[in-house]
């Protein structure tokens, strides 16, 4: 008896310290179990995730310099957009009715074109506060110019990013009448590929990976596709490229190689487990196999399939790509082909299009788009061995969720309520690398009204260069504009 009272009054195993504590709500590890806590806790040392588990468990275990409730929070690993540009063009300028490449051609490349250092700065500040707003901590960047500039306003933004700079030798089947604004040949644009991997390595940035970024989309040679995938390889990168964007690629690539675009990648020897490519949103299966076999990875990007009608539903092979076991991010591109950033939609419409499309309902479960929003993201971006989960060891970045509003409640499922309810505004709290970037809603890095005040500045002079109205209603504004 006297051993058993001994043993009572004995003190407690001493807690160990760490900076912060998320103790209290649901957490979604999407770890390799896909465990689930209802009321669970992630415990942050640094920038490293030190523990995860059940809230009373951690509670009793750790000492924290702040600890945060999230009761009533759905807790995630931070959301990984596969595809944002930051060659960011005026919101809402672009006319409607183009496709893929008429949209290239008459408004996206002359507006990248007119982009200064300055410009670059306003728009990464302005792309990636909208980003941290919406939930997201880690982003693929697929191609951008003033490469430095960009990296000092990734570094304030605190967001983590794998960037390169933007590249074509218009040597493609789609190459022809494209502007005449970064002419390289191919031998040019393969050294400029490599001293885009020299400036991102040598600016040595914890929260920054570099990449081989091409455009694709038809306007780049077989020569450069090659060199590029074969760079990537070498140097342990990601090589990234927009390809099989729509059916008029399609048709282009047909009609020059007598191969469809992905299936011609794979047989000159350009696709490889470094290959992400983006759109894909024509394929066929032999296709599917042939990018299972590389090892090569996937961006989705189902809002602007829709808004620039790419027949994602008619042409695309999700549900076949993933039963592959091929890596798939999901990604939110750009201002004027998506016009949104919030991942949350994405989800939404990654799980729901697909079974429409198959008439089945189960052809991509909720589950499956939560994976691409976070750890099929930092799959298919190579970072998988940092983020994408919650799991000890692993970089700290995290997402909180407030649960209370109606696109939460009732909340019996939290995967359900995320992904066929929730938008992104109902993002309260978001950690990266261990710091707390945007808390209840609130920008804690940026000053968001100057952030915005400097890309709509920008905006307007670009519009002024390219000779747009930056208001193309069809219906009549009977008063003038603000500007």
């Amino acid at each position: 008896m006297a051993n058993i009272e001994d043993q009572r009054r004995s003190p407690p195993a001493a807690e160990e310290q760490v900076d912060l504590l998320l103790s209290g709500g649901w957490v979604l590890t999407v770890d390799a179990q896909r465990r689930v806590f209802r009321h669970g806790a992630v415990a942050i040392r640094g920038s490293k995730i030190v523990d995860v588990g059940g809230a009373a468990d951690l509670t009793r275990r750790y000492r924290a310099t702040r600890t945060i409730d999230t009761s009533g929070m759905v807790v995630l690993p931070g959301l990984i957009n596969g595809h944002r540009h930051l060659l960011c063009t005026p919101k809402g300028a672009q006319p409607d009715g183009n496709t893929t490449l008429e949209n290239l051609r008459d408004f996206v490349y002359p507006a990248f074109a007119s982009l200064t250092e300055e410009d670059m700065q306003a728009y990464t500040a302005h792309a990636t506060a909208e980003m941290i707003r919406f939930g997201t901590t880690t982003f693929e960047e697929p191609g951008c110019v003033h490469l430095p500039a960009v990296l000092e306003a990734l570094v304030k933004s605190g967001m983590r990013c794998r960037v390169g700079p933007w590249t074509w030798d218009q040597g493609g089947v789609a190459g022809a009448n494209c502007p005449d604004w970064i002419r390289l040949t191919t031998a040019e644009a393969v050294q400029r590929l490599e001293q885009g991997l020299e400036t991102v390595r040598a600016f040595d940035h914890p929260l920054i990976d570099d990449a081989v970024t091409i455009e694709g989309v038809g306007t780049c040679s077989d020569g450069l596709n090659v060199a590029a995938a074969n760079l990537a390889r070498e140097a342990d990168s990601l090589f990234v490229l927009h390809k099989a964007t729509s059916e008029q690629e399609v048709r282009l690539e047909r009609e020059a190689f007598g191969h469809r675009p992905v299936e011609h990648m794979y047989r000159i020897g350009a696709l490889n487990e470094h290959v992400f490519m983006n759109h894909v949103t024509s394929l066929e299966d032999f296709e599917v196999s042939m990018i299972a076999e590389s090892g090569a990875r996937i961006g989705q990007n189902p809002s602007t399939a829709l808004k620039l009608s790419k027949g994602t539903t008619q042409t695309g092979k999700w549900p076949e790509l993933l039963r592959a076991g091929v890596p798939i991010a999901l990604g939110t591109d750009a201002e004027n082909a998506s016009n949104h950033a919030d991942l949350c939609r994405a989800m939404y419409l990654a799980a729901l299009l697909p079974r429409d499309a198959r008439r089945d309902p189960s052809a991509v479960t909720a589950e499956q788009a939560i994976e691409m929003a976070t750890i099929g993201g930092a799959t298919a971006l190579r970072m998988d061995d940092r983020i994408g989960s919650l799991e000890t060891g692993k970089e700290a970045d995290v997402t909180l969720f407030a649960a209370s509003d109606f696109d939460w409640r009732p909340l019996h499922n939290p995967i359900s309520n995320l992904v066929y309810g929730a938008t992104g505004y109902s993002v309260d709290t978001v950690v990266i690398a261990g710091q707390i970037v945007l808390e209840h809603g609130v920008h804690t890095r940026i000053d968001l009204e100057e952030t915005r005040a400097r890309a709509e500045a920008s905006d307007r002079r670009v519009l002024r260069d390219l000779g747009v109205d930056p208001a193309p209603l069809s219906w009549p504004i009977v008063d003038g504009p603000d500007d």
